[in-house]
């Protein structure tokens, strides 16, 4: 038994110790949550206007990972055009890299009417970037999907690109 410095908890099987050895090397960032990881999502509450080259370094940091991962978020409307424009190039200039290792981006739209202008603004703001975009009703919904992109090798979903016929996104 090992002793703990909780007064609730005298002390603690070894075998309950958990080896946090391996999640030290997700970064804790500002406005990227990777508690989750390889399920990364985005805090909305930080993202302001020009956050556009912060989150452009937490990317960075997320990539040298050299692990998969999925990138969730909220939709924002009200994104500057300079935001969007710095981080479509930055998606860009990035393609390589990103088709490694980002298995995808995950749009959360709650309102059905807003969904297809949301799927439009999403994909005119990742184009370029090898990366795919899904967007979709609910952080349930993402959470299930994340796994199956998570699965998926760049090569796979490049494959499926260039032979499947466009499809429906998810709800």
């Amino acid at each position: 038994m090992i002793p703990t410095p909780f007064p609730l908890a005298k002390t603690v099987s070894p075998a309950a110790v958990i080896d946090v050895s391996a999640a030290s090397d997700v970064p804790n960032q500002r406005m990227h949550d990777a508690s989750r990881f390889p399920l990364v999502r985005l805090r909305r509450r930080a993202v302001q206007p020009g956050y556009a080259f912060g989150w452009g370094a937490e990317m960075q940091r997320l990539l040298s990972l050299k692990t998969p991962f999925v990138i969730v978020s909220d939709h924002d409307a009200d994104e500057t055009a300079d935001d969007t424009r710095l981080r479509s190039a930055w998606l860009r200039s990035h393609r390589e890299t990103l088709a490694l290792f980002c298995r995808g981006f995950i749009v959360i739209e709650p309102r059905i009417e807003a969904r297809a202008s949301t799927r439009e603004a999403v994909r005119f703001a990742t184009e370029g970037s090898g990366v795919r975009m899904v967007v979709v009703s609910s952080m349930r919904v993402a959470g299930e999907l994340a796994p199956v992109l998570l699965k998926h090798s760049a090569s796979d979903l490049e494959k499926s690109r260039s032979t499947d016929k466009p499809r429906l996104q998810m709800p």
